[in-house]
C-alpha cells in the first residue's frame, strides 16, 4: 500500500544526485552517508493490495485510497571506507538502485578493482516492510492489513571493465506475517492462492553518457517467483529507462518502465491464468546546499503508475507526490 510507493520515492530521492559517486569506482575514506525525512501523499485503488477495506463481492470497482505519510529518517544509509578507498562496508538504503523501485535495507560488502570494475555483496535482512491485505478475496467483513517483507542476499557487479554495463543476481524469500487468502474458500482454493514465495532476480544494465551532464541508464530485468500457491507464482519482465540531467547544483530524473507478468496456473477464484501489463513514470527534482548550507538538499517528485490485468480484480492505478530534505555527510 502506501509503503511501497513512498519507498520507492526514498530510493529515487536519494539516488538522483550522488548515483554518479557512488559509479565513480573509488570512495571517500572513512565514515559517509546521509539521512532524510520524506513526506508527501500518494493515492491506489487496487482491490488486490488497497482499496476498499469492505467488499460486497469480487466484482466491486476498486475505490481510491488517499493517505499521507511522514517518515522521519526516510532514505539513511552509512559507509566505512578503508584505506586506499578501494574497500567498503555499507549498512542502509543503497543510493545504486536509482528509479528502480525496490529499495532494501541492506547489510554489504563493496570492492573496487582498477579497470575491473565494483563488486558487491549483500544481505537484506527485511527490516522495511510494506503491507497488504490479510485475505484480499474475503468479502462482506472488513479486511485487515499485515505485513509483508523481502529477505535475501543481492550480488552486485557494477563499470564492468570500467565501462557502464552493470549485472545483478538476487535471490530471497516473500514473507507475509498473516497469510490468510481465501479464508472463505476450500483448503484446495486456499493453498493454490498462498502468496509467500522464494524469489529469483536477474538485471543487466547500461548507463550511457550523452553528455558531460546528460546520462541514460537502460536496463533489462526477469524475476522469479516461486509461490506456495502455484496460481501466484509467475515470471515477470521489466524494461526501464531513466534520464538523469544534472546541472551545477541540481539533478532532473525522469524513468520511465514497461512490465509483463504471467502467471504459471489458472486462478481458481476467477478460472483463468493471470496476466498483468504495467506501465509507470516518475519525475524528481533534487537541489543541494540549499541556501549555501553544506550538506543539505531538498527533492519533489512526482510518479503515476497503471496496472492492467485479464483479471479485473487485479487492475488498479496509482499516484504520489512527495517532497523531502536530506542531510549528506
Amino acid at each position: 500500500m502506501k509503503i511501497q510507493h513512498a519507498l520507492c520515492v526514498i530510493l529515487l530521492l536519494s539516488s538522483s544526485t550522488t548515483y554518479s559517486d557512488e559509479m565513480s569506482g573509488k570512495w571517500k575514506e572513512g565514515f559517509s552517508g546521509n539521512a532524510m525525512l520524506l513526506f508527501g501523499v500518494t493515492q491506489s485503488d487496487s482491490l488486490a493490495d488497497s482499496g476498499n477495506k469492505k467488499l460486497n463481492s469480487l466484482d466491486d470497482k476498486g475505490e481510491a485510497k488517499t493517505e499521507g505519510f511522514i517518515y522521519p529518517i526516510a532514505a539513511s544509509n552509512v559507509n566505512y571506507t578503508f584505506s586506499g578507498g578501494n574497500h567498503q562496508l555499507f549498512l542502509g538504503t543503497s543510493n545504486a538502485d536509482i528509479a528502480l523501485g525496490r529499495p532494501h535495507f541492506e547489510l554489504g560488502y563493496g570492492q573496487y578493482i582498477n579497470k575491473i570494475g565494483i563488486f558487491k555483496v549483500s544481505y537484506v535482512p527485511g527490516l522495511l516492510k510494506s503491507t497488504t491485505w490479510e485475505d484480499p478475496f474475503l468479502v462482506g467483513s472488513n479486511r485487515e492489513e499485515t505485513d509483508q517483507r523481502i529477505q535475501g542476499i543481492r550480488l552486485q557487479y557494477q563499470e564492468i571493465f570500467d565501462t557502464g554495463l552493470g549485472f545483478e543476481l538476487a535471490a530471497g524469500q516473500r514473507k507475509i506475517d498473516d497469510e490468510l487468502s481465501a479464508s472463505q474458500f476450500s483448503p484446495t482454493i486456499q493453498s493454490e492462492l498462498n502468496r509467500e514465495s522464494d524469489i529469483y532476480y536477474s538485471e543487466l544494465s547500461y548507463l550511457t553518457p550523452l553528455s558531460p551532464k546528460l546520462f541514460l541508464r537502460s536496463s533489462l530485468a526477469y524475476l522469479r517467483q516461486n509461490a506456495k500457491g502455484n496460481a501466484m507464482s509467475s515470471d515477470t519482465y521489466t524494461g526501464q529507462l531513466a534520464v538523469v540531467q544534472k546541472f551545477d547544483r541540481s539533478a532532473l530524473t525522469i524513468s520511465f518502465k514497461y512490465q509483463y507478468a504471467n502467471f504459471d496456473d489458472t486462478h481458481p477464484i476467477f478460472l483463468e491464468k493471470q496476466e498483468n501489463d504495467i506501465v509507470g513514470i516518475v519525475s524528481t527534482y533534487t537541489y543541494d546546499d540549499i541556501f549555501g548550507w553544506p550538506g543539505v538538499g531538498v527533492a519533489v517528485m512526482g510518479g503515476f503508475t497503471e496496472k492492467v490485468s485479464n483479471l479485473d480484480f487485479y487492475e488498479g492505478s496509482s499516484w504520489i507526490l512527495a517532497s523531502g530534505v536530506r542531510y549528506v555527510f
